[in-house]
């Protein structure tokens, strides 16, 4: 399907995604690594916020000076940055015990080299594919990226506890080395070579940042805004199920129900990216954000099942329900990306895509702590008081796992409520959008 687009594309396509899999998998396989020896989402969530700290360390630097770097050789530096800082993480743990802050020091770096890669190539797409098939380009980086997301927890388990954490880093920075050679042999086209303006505009000098003001532009606009809140909520919410749904799985119905769903999620999520190659990637963008807001709803219903334990307790139904989730994940994902390639003229997409970025980022973060906050320190100690009415317990379950299972219900709850008061701005995006100053 990828050889009708450009093979410059293509190649710098997929050695972004074999690295991107690479780190994913490496730091999934972390942070379970230090879950299972200290039983506390919160040593989970430690890798997770490192990384996003890292990424919201480096992209003000990127927003306001990617334009005028050469992004073949940003793409090439970033790698190698992947490359070594990894590598001579597997080479420490292999010498023996290596204190908890150079792992996370490490994990940064490998993070910030990947938040380079990722502005940098989003914003190229324009200048890679044709107009035409912005739709099929789009469909490939954002699906694929969030396959990578599925895939990652099942492969970083299965990897660690075969090959051990210092093979899965070693594989990391093999993947990093793959995508270097794939960015160095490509056929880049001169309209990809070129920065886009050799000096900053003078808004973003004034700045300090110049995310902030790209930030600021985007929420002021009547047309760019849907788009940015349901981009921000969306990352929080799959933040919430990346950290929450396994923690309680394994938690509650152990770690064969977990492989079993991870692997219904592999497949549910390649269903829905088949379905978006062959319904949606040539269709115009209202038809894009009418998937959106469609897949969104459904993925809110599903998610507040959650909070109720029969849906626990019926396999099937349960089952089902993680096929849905997962295989309308990559249709939202290409839908909100497809949307911000039209809305954001291409000359403004480094600029802006950073502060999309920067918000983005930091919704995960904060997605991370709170519900980590709020499954240890809220839900866990409420649910063993015993002065809950008996009815409620019954619905809600209180067994191992539970919290983690009714944060995610309120999860749906948080993400149902503030799409129905964008349901009609985020019906107004589209082609049209291009246009905005």
């Amino acid at each position: 399907m990828s050889q009708s687009l450009p093979r410059a594309f293509v190649w710098i396509w997929r050695g972004q995604l074999g690295s991107n899999l690479g780190t994913q998998v490496s730091l999934y396989a972390l942070g379970l690594w230090l879950y299972q020896r200290q039983d506390q989402l919160a040593t989970f969530a430690s890798v997770a916020i490192a990384v996003q700290v890292a990424k919201l360390l480096v992209v003000p630097l990127l927003g306001r000076r990617l334009q005028c770097w050469p992004r073949r050789r940003v793409l090439l530096l970033a790698h190698s940055l992947a490359t070594i800082t990894t590598l001579a993480l597997a080479l420490a743990l292999r010498q023996g015990a290596v204190p908890m802050a150079i792992v996370l020091a490490a994990i940064a770096g490998a993070a910030a080299a990947e938040a380079t890669v990722q502005l940098c190539f989003s914003s190229l797409i324009p200048r890679l594919v044709p107009a035409a098939q912005l739709g099929r380009a789009s469909g490939l980086f954002a699906s694929w990226e969030g396959a990578v997301v599925m895939v990652a927890p099942f492969l970083g388990a299965a990897l660690a506890s075969t090959g051990g954490l210092v093979g899965v880093l070693v594989l990391d920075g093999a993947s990093s080395l793959v995508a270097l050679a794939c960015t160095a042999l490509a056929a880049w086209p001169q309209a990809a070579l070129r920065p886009e303006r050799r000096h900053p505009r003078a808004g973003d000098q004034a700045s300090g940042l110049g995310v902030r003001s790209a930030i600021r532009e985007l929420g002021q606009s009547p047309t760019w805004r849907p788009l940015l809140l349901v981009n921000t909520l969306v990352s929080a919410v799959l933040a919430a199920v990346e950290l929450g749904f396994p923690a309680w799985v394994v938690t509650a119905m152990g770690p064969w129900r977990l492989t079993l769903a991870m692997a219904i999620g592999v497949g549910g999520y390649l269903l829905g990216t088949q379905l978006w190659w062959l319904n949606w990637a040539r269709r115009e963008s209202p038809q894009w954000s009418t998937v959106l807001r469609r897949c969104l709803l459904i993925q809110g219903v599903v998610l507040t099942g959650s909070g109720l334990v029969i849906f626990e307790q019926l396999t099937g139904i349960w089952f089902a329900a993680v096929g849905v989730f997962a295989g309308l994940v990559p249709v939202v994902l290409s839908a909100l990306q497809a949307l911000w390639q039209v809305a954001i003229p291409p000359a403004e997409q480094p600029r802006l895509f950073a502060g999309r970025y920067s918000l983005e980022w930091l919704a995960r973060l904060l997605a991370v702590l709170l519900l980590t906050l709020l499954v240890d320190r809220v839900l866990t100690p409420a649910v063993a008081w015993p002065g809950w009415p008996e009815g409620l317990i019954a619905a809600l379950g209180s067994g191992a796992g539970r919290p983690a299972a009714m944060a995610l219900g309120l999860v749906g709850w948080g993400l149902l409520l503030p799409l129905l008061v964008l349901w009609r701005p985020l019906g107004r995006l589209g082609l049209g959008a291009a246009s905005e100053a």
